[in-house]
């Protein structure tokens, strides 16, 4: 039998963005799904274009259900409601303003099914008007090493997870891991964190290398308007590798630490940056740039005066 797969969406406030995935959630060849669309409220409520359109396609359709959150629960708060939520034995979660190709569940449920926690695919980059962006999807592929992955079954599912491999919207998980491990919820991209922790469970991951999703970058994306790359940095730093796995977690802790260094001085966290700037991940290239010089002078003076220059010289720059 063929199981069910939820299609779950967390939304806020863009209801345009909200008709395109649900239309591509209706679209699929797989028929045993079930679209769960769960909203979080602005600080002045919820936004009711949206929830008068989700009930009404709630009531015509019994493949949707709706809910909503009282209080804004935030990214990875909202996709734990949703997979508390959830009825299907699957999960795919792709973002409200994204799109799924047609047969994106009926590929990548035949992977996962019946041993596999996790099953991913390629995905394409679309712009703000859902136009295809053909080159800069290769590269995506390519930059995060996807390209000159094998088909089928991950042998090194920790590496790849660590390597930040495995994209949410194209992706397939197992509903009751998310359960059981759940998003850590200060957290705006907290995939990465969960998907490390899976590996090290001995999840078993599958890749599917078509392209089956959409995502769309546009300057209202989550991932632009409230990445807390700092936390997530601090999650990264506590989990521990073994010697064969620690190259990985080096290069990924690397590509982080500048910024997770700049966030925590413009959030007057002073004794954070100081330890992410003295640790051996922060990259030895960096020191040596005008950004490396300015955040070592700035975590060795005393706390409020290094936070205030630290964020005159970012004013400065961004105003230059």
């Amino acid at each position: 039998m063929s199981p069910l797969v939820t299609i779950a969406i967390p939304t806020y406030s863009r209801l345009n963005y909200l008709k395109e995935i649900v239309a591509s959630a209706l679209a699929q060849t797989y028929s045993n799904i079930e679209i769960l669309i769960s909203q979080d409220p602005r600080p002045t409520g919820l936004d009711e274009s949206i929830k008068i359109w989700s009930e009404t396609l709630a009531r015509e359709n019994s493949k949707v259900r709706y809910r909503f959150n009282t209080h804004n629960l935030g990214l990875a708060g909202n996709w734990n409601a949703l997979a508390d939520s959830a009825q299907g034995e699957y999960l795919v979660i792709p973002g409200d303003d994204d799109r799924l190709l047609p047969n994106f569940v009926e590929l990548l449920v035949k992977e996962v099914n019946p041993d596999r926690n996790l099953a991913f695919a390629n995905h394409y980059i679309i712009n703000s008007q859902g136009v295809r962006l053909e080159i800069e999807s290769y590269q995506c592929t390519k930059r995060y090493r996807r390209e000159a992955l094998l088909p089928g079954e991950v042998q090194q599912p920790e590496a790849l997870a660590w390597q930040n491999s495995i994209p949410m919207s194209a992706s397939l998980i197992r509903t009751q891991d998310v359960q059981k491990l759940r998003f850590k919820e200060d957290l705006n991209t907290p995939e990465i964190e969960l998907f490390i922790r899976l590996a090290q469970a001995g999840g078993r991951f599958t890749f599917v290398p078509q392209y089956l999703s959409e995502y769309r970058v546009h300057e209202q994306s989550a991932t632009k308007t409230g990445l807390r790359i700092e936390r997530l940095v601090s999650y990264l730093l506590t989990i521990h590798v073994p010697s064969t796995l620690e190259s990985y977690k080096q290069d990924l802790l690397s590509s982080l630490m500048v910024n997770a260094v700049s966030r925590c001085l413009l959030e007057k966290q002073h004794c954070q940056a100081k330890e992410f700037f003295t640790s051996t991940y922060y990259p030895s290239t960096k020191r040596l740039h005008l950004v490396g010089w300015l955040q070592q002078l700035c975590t060795s003076l005393p706390s409020s005066l290094g936070c205030s220059l630290y964020k005159l010289g970012y004013q400065l720059k961004h105003y230059l």
